[in-house]
């Protein structure tokens, strides 16, 4: 019996000496604030006080039969071993669904439903020094398994299997790694207990649990690659994990961002960037209002909350609190900044409804005069709604190039037309020009969608018709982005010259927007373009932007005056002086005029007295499709 129980101790010493080695591990990383955490060391202490109860009852057992107070003692251990026992796979279903999520969408009432398994089986051991229902020794001192035993077995193996099932159903929650974890978990777990429970005098059972916390510990508790090291609050790592956890499981939480919008001055004053001094002193202020484990630190801009289990009116306390703080100076190194937030709140999935999107708030920089928490969010999503809807519409070929007509004046006739882009989308309709253009600037995709509509104007300037219809050229607008792309100019000469097409058939336009600054830079493009034989125009002259230097270094042979100057001219004298005033100054540096916006026949006969070479506008027709456009130019003809 001595060899025997010196074996099991074996076991035993090595379960105690592994769960003790993984709870100070876990404490001294000070992971114990989470309700994962929590649970996780439950189990740990379990198992613990089990190998505590088992060793004690190795040791008594040979000298039972030399003093009752010995007897006392085996079953003291022996049914302080099944009360712990009784705990650990209830225990191990808890830290499942605490892993997984799932807890914390349940309610009391759940949570007491699913408890009531274990409560029973409380019962049974704890009534089993009077009755013997679980276990009992024999007049020999042998001992004998009991039909309670059976019944604890049974309930051990229910909480098992709706921890499989729990992990089964919510594999895509966790990541890879996790979900094999806490599979070796069950595997390990399971073969110990299965092994003890055919052979009893191989005590399996508390190693093979030691072992499988000790691997739940290294790939499921440990949080090193999820935390920033600096602030001990979650990174953009951690964010990606637990708001896929949040979308998947579709559960309903509110989300504070945090968007500060000035740290450039810290840099400024300091010579130091200092964005770490920042983020700390940010994330301590932060872990007065929330816990640590809800603290997201996605850039070095941007804090996100997570406020889960929480009401309304806790939430925008929380954000009144937040911008409470910034009206007030941070001490950063001695120095104080009065630093500016953009805090946003939102509810997942009802205002956010992907992990794309909460990304998308975070990371984005929100233009001047956007203001108030539903405003900044609305114009994100709308913002991030038209950056997929551009992507969509490269990917399905689906933008569509519209043609406005211009009119040559001096000819009376048509002169030719403004190829200009327009998007359709599936899930959006119609998206104006003005709003996708900018964004697909910003977003680097424009120049897609400019080689589309070049290779679109070719196919039909190759097509013959504008040229049979007196047509002299299509205007196609380039974006400054585009003309400063590398390699810029052999791209355009390589789609063109693939339709095999007489170059002055292309009138280019390049915004006068561009600013001063990019005049020199975009003079050699422009150059270039000139001496390849295309037209080249400046467009939207008279928007502000106005600059004569790059009227003359860019040689423009068209300005195409903004439509706002026409407009002008018919309210008042000044207008007009300053629409009379333009097209001299235009035509004395040797560049033709081609005025837009004409939307009346005042405004047609205005013009027509003011030596203008081309007119643009509603007046002769909106911008149109293909299709319509060609049933325009013939019905004219």
């Amino acid at each position: 019996m001595i060899i025997r129980n010196q074996f099991h101790m074996a076991f035993y010493a090595a379960a105690l000496a592994i769960s003790i080695t993984v709870l100070m591990f876990t404490v001294l990383q000070r992971r114990t604030d989470r309700p994962q955490n929590r649970r996780f060391i439950a189990m740990l202490i379990i198992v613990m006080l089990n190998a505590a109860s088992a060793t004690g009852s190795a040791i008594i057992e040979p000298f039972v039969g030399k003093d009752p107070l010995y007897y006392y003692l085996l079953l003291f251990f022996q049914n302080s071993y099944f009360i712990i026992h009784t705990a650990l796979c209830p225990a191990l279903y808890s830290y499942v669904v605490s892993v997984t999520g799932t807890a914390r969408r349940r309610n009391m009432l759940n949570r007491f439903v699913f408890a009531i398994p274990f409560l029973l089986t409380e019962i049974l051991t704890l009534v089993n020094p009077m009755f013997g229902i679980v276990f009992y020794y024999d007049g020999n001192m042998v001992f004998h398994r009991n039909w309670a035993e059976y019944i604890i077995y049974g309930v051990a193996a229910l909480y098992f299997l709706l921890s499989v099932m729990e992990l089964m159903f919510t594999w895509n929650v966790l990541t890879l790694r996790r979900s094999i974890a806490l599979s070796y978990f069950f595997v390990i777990a399971l073969l110990g207990v299965a092994i003890q429970l055919v052979k009893i005098d191989i005590k399996s059972e508390l190693f093979a649990e030691a072992l499988a916390m000790m691997g739940a510990m290294l790939a499921v508790e440990s949080e090193d690659d999820r935390l920033d090291a600096d602030t001990n609050i979650y990174n953009r790592r951690a964010m990606q994990m637990d708001f896929h956890n949040i979308f998947t499981m579709r559960e309903s939480v509110s989300v504070i961002f945090i968007k500060v919008i000035n740290t450039h001055i810290i840099e400024r004053v300091t010579r130091t960037s200092n964005d770490d001094a920042f983020a700390i002193a940010c994330s301590e202020f932060l872990k007065t209002l929330l816990p640590r484990y809800q603290i997201y630190h996605p850039n070095t801009e941007t804090f996100v909350l997570l406020c889960s289990r929480m009401d309304e009116t806790k939430v925008e306390h929380i954000a009144n609190s937040i911008r409470d703080r910034f009206c007030q100076e941070w001490d950063i190194f001695g120095a104080s900044f009065l630093l500016e937030a953009v805090v946003i709140k939102a509810d997942l999935p009802k205002d956010i409804s992907s992990i794309d999107d909460a990304f998308y708030v975070a990371d984005s920089i929100l233009p001047p005069g956007v203001e108030k928490n539903k405003a900044e969010l609305e114009w994100l999503m709308r913002r991030a709604e038209i950056e997929r809807a551009i992507r969509r519409s490269i990917k399905n070929h689906s933008f569509e190039v519209y043609y406005q007509p211009t009119y040559d004046v001096g000819r009376k006739c048509l002169h030719g037309a403004e190829a200009l882009v327009r998007m359709k989308d599936s899930t959006m309709g119609y998206v104006s020009p003005e709003e996708f253009i900018p964004i697909a600037e910003q977003i680097g995709l424009v120049e897609q969608i400019d080689d589309f509509v070049l290779r679109e104007v070719c196919t039909f300037l190759k097509s013959g018709v504008p040229a049979s219809h007196g047509m002299e050229c299509i205007n196609v607008n380039l974006s400054v982005i585009q003309c400063m792309r590398p390699g810029f100019f052999e791209c355009l000469i390589s789609i063109v010259d693939s339709f095999d097409l007489n170059h002055e058939l292309l009138n280019f336009e390049i915004t006068e927007s561009v600013g001063a600054e990019d005049y020199a830079a975009l003079s050699n493009v422009a150059h270039r373009i000139k001496e390849a034989g295309f037209y080249l125009s400046m467009d939207d002259y008279g928007t502000g932007y106005s600059n004569m230097d790059g009227i003359f270094s860019l040689d423009f042979d068209v300005v195409k005056v903004d439509k706002s100057i026409l407009w002008n001219a018919q309210k008042d004298h000044r207008g007009r002086v300053i629409l009379e005033n333009s097209i001299r100054m235009i035509h004395d540096l040797g560049c033709k005029i081609l005025v837009e916006g004409v939307e009346t026949s005042d405004q047609l006969r205005l013009l027509q007295s003011k030596d203008v070479d081309y007119l643009q506008g509603y007046f002769f027709s909106k911008p149109i499709p293909k299709d319509e456009f060609l049933q325009f130019i013939e019905e004219k003809a």
